[in-house]
């Protein structure tokens, strides 16, 4: 069990039942292999960099190497899953050993093509693209969610300790080191993704990376951060104006945070995504800056910072009770500036509770 000196301890993972529900999803003649080290941890608890997973109907077997033979067991044993451990000179090849049924699915989450091969080679059997998990991985317990939200609480107070930084004529890069090591004081193991500060022509990149450019009087300035704890991630977005807002920051501004708000009271179970993409969208295209929201509504956080459920016209995907997801719309006009607001909230069984409640006072 991990956890930090400035915040709660967790309740320990049970991992237990995991390996039935995937079973759940595979015929008696099939077995799943799993090589992404999120489903790895996701189905066993472990966080090494070198692991398969195979699964059938009467085995269920973590395969890594020998820099692993002390962590594994531990990890495994502190995840309380039912995983065998094997220590593998050669993964592939000890893998296809295990591998009796008529036909194995891959998880299509992230495999190399040359393991694809050696597998077919090595079994002789059928092999096709699967990703059971990806539908269970979905929907948190309540172990998860809460390792997600003391994620978002790190954020949280980091990006509070942040603000004051704004006016110092400090740079995007200064910005981004100061947030990085606070998610870091307040417990958490690191960034759940590279940071985001970007001021002025900058914000209208939507991943822009930070630059040496200083921020100054009458920037936008869009900050994106999230902390990874134990392994699972939080995400938010804030706008920010250096300065007095112009009228049409102010517009811009007000126009998104309506787009947010009127996604936000549609987070239902049974929601689908694609409608909850249209009526997030529908606030910007009135305002005639459809164009310019040229990204999706939202995902699924979790071990990954995209996850299932995606949020955006083409889903065809629904909110269930358990997912976290982000509701993050953003306008940007090339070479001039942008915003956009982000939240991640939990989907309950009547509606949705927010994760992360920094402020949204625009102005620095």
């Amino acid at each position: 069990m991990k956890s930090s000196s400035t915040g709660p301890s967790f309740s320990p993972l049970d991992l237990s039942a995991r390996p039935d529900k995937v079973r759940s999803m595979l015929f008696e003649s099939q077995s799943l292999v799993v090589t992404d080290p999120s489903n790895v941890q996701w189905l066993t608890g472990f966080t090494g960099s070198n692991a398969i997973v195979y699964l059938d109907h009467e085995r269920f077997v973590l395969l890594t190497d020998q820099r692993y033979q002390e962590q594994g067991p531990l990890e495994i044993r502190e995840a309380q899953s039912p995983a065998e451990i094997s220590i593998s000179k050669n993964l592939i090849e000890d893998v296809s050993k295990l591998a009796k049924t008529e036909i194995i699915n891959v998880d299509a989450n992230s495999v190399s093509w040359e393991t694809v091969n050696q597998l077919r080679e090595r079994t002789g059997t059928e092999l096709i693209s699967s990703s059971p998990l990806k539908t269970l991985r979905a929907q948190k317990d309540q172990f998860e969610v809460e390792r997600i939200s003391f994620a978002a609480k790190v954020a949280d107070k980091a990006l509070t300790d942040t603000v004051p930084l704004f006016s110092e004529n400090v740079s995007e890069m200064d910005v981004a080191a100061f947030l990085d090591n606070k998610i870091r004081e307040y417990g958490a193991a690191g960034n759940a993704y590279k940071t985001i500060v970007a001021s002025g022509v900058n914000s209208s990149k939507p991943h822009a990376l930070p630059t040496t450019r200083r921020i100054v009087q009458g920037d936008l300035l869009i900050v994106d951060v999230g902390a990874v704890v134990d392994g699972y991630r939080s995400d938010m977005t804030r706008t920010f104006v250096i300065g007095e807002p112009s009228k049409i920051q102010q517009e811009y501004l007000t126009t998104v945070l309506e787009a947010q708000e009127e996604a936000v009271r549609s987070l239902e179970p049974d929601m689908p995504c694609a409608e909850l993409d249209r009526r997030c969208r529908s606030k910007i295209e009135e305002a005639g800056w459809g164009e310019s929201f040229i990204h999706g509504t939202g995902h699924g956080v979790g071990l990954d910072i995209h996850e299932s459920p995606a949020i955006n016209g083409r889903s065809e995907e629904k909110l269930m009770p358990g997912m976290v997801v982000t509701i993050e719309p953003g306008i940007y006009f090339t070479d001039t500036c942008g915003v956009r607001w982000e939240d991640l909230y939990e989907i309950t069984e009547t509606g949705a509770r927010r994760l992360t409640l920094s402020a949204k006072s625009p102005q620095a």
